[in-house]
């Protein structure tokens, strides 16, 4: 065949992997089929790459992970009322990222946050994103008074009693 060098042979296999990817995704290869079906995404990935590509060949438990971690996300009571804060905050014209924090502070009911910050590079196709574990922001809220730093914050706790911080690092203002 003329054209089949290396290079369109390449493609070719690159393309048909990209094609079970996005098949794993809509739902395709599924490794809980049952025992007969079980490898059924990771041998056609070794038929068509080789024994080399053993990462590649697993990307489906990383994929059906991911998809049970968002589905999951999209199910929560906390997650829905925080994108409500979100849209509310980015309609309202001029985005407050300190309001933004006291809300979600009072939505979130001391559950562990993480900050996402999503960056397209000017005149290029790719993008970076960044990601922050905030730990638990309301208790961060309440003791942000100003009078006490987070070094004064055990000190200053005669109770005893209340819970103690998930997180001692300095965040960034």
């Amino acid at each position: 065949m003329v054209g089949d060098g290396p290079e369109d042979i390449g493609r070719k296999r690159y393309d048909a992997f990209l094609s079970m990817v996005y098949g794993l995704i809509e739902g395709g290869y599924t490794n809980t089929q049952g025992a007969n079906e079980g490898g059924k995404f990771e041998e056609r990935v070794r038929c068509l790459l080789g024994q080399g590509a053993y990462e590649l060949a697993t990307i489906d438990k990383l994929i059906n992970h991911t998809q049970k971690h968002l589905q999951q996300l999209s199910g929560d009571e906390t997650m829905q009322s925080l994108i409500e804060v979100y849209r509310r905050h980015a309609n309202a014209g001029s985005f407050k990222p300190n309001a933004f924090k006291q809300e979600a502070a009072y939505v979130s009911e001391g559950e562990n946050m993480f900050a996402f910050q999503y960056c397209p590079m000017p005149s290029s196709d790719k993008s970076v994103m960044f990601h922050e574990f905030l730990g638990d922001i309301s208790t961060a809220e309440s003791s942000d008074d100003g009078e006490a730093d987070d070094g004064d914050a055990d000190a200053s706790d005669s109770a005893g009693d209340s819970e103690p911080p998930t997180s001692k690092r300095q965040r960034r203002s």
